[in-house]
């Protein structure tokens, strides 16, 4: 029966810290990718959420019976759920057949890591509705 030798095997002396040191050239750009998607998915989100107020605000002011106030309420709701109502704005406008509601969200305000970045930048989203009209009114 014939013997076979390992293999001398190389020494774990040999590369004693390079891990260390490939790991810390690697971290810093992982971590700078991971939070630049978290922020711009949150930018994303504030985005979203900036249109949906808009439209449910304008929802409320359509319905016959609909205020102004009940549409900018409705708007602030939904924004104070999700924490962006820091400097938020609700604009409404109406005219004889439909109402518009903008919504003003400013991005130094609600991000979490951009905000010195991002001093001008403002998320504006805007629904124009006409009005529900009760059968047989003119």
């Amino acid at each position: 029966m014939v013997r076979l030798k390992p293999k001398r095997l190389r020494k774990r002396s040999d590369r004693t810290g390079a891990t260390c040191v490939e790991f810390a050239v690697v971290a810093p750009v992982i971590f700078l990718l991971f939070m630049g998607a978290i922020e711009m998915t949150r930018l994303n989100f504030l985005v979203h959420t900036a249109g949906n107020a808009a439209y449910e605000g304008a929802r409320q002011a359509i319905v016959p019976g609909g205020t102004e106030g009940d549409a900018v309420t409705e708007s602030m709701r939904l924004l104070t759920i999700v924490h962006a109502n820091q400097g938020s704005e609700v604009d409404f406008e109406e005219f004889p057949d439909r109402v518009t509601v903008t919504v003003r969200i400013p991005v130094n305000l609600n991000s979490w890591g951009i905000s010195r970045f991002a001093t001008d930048s403002i998320i504006t989203q805007s629904c124009t509705l006409r009005r529900e009209k009760l059968q047989g009114s003119s």
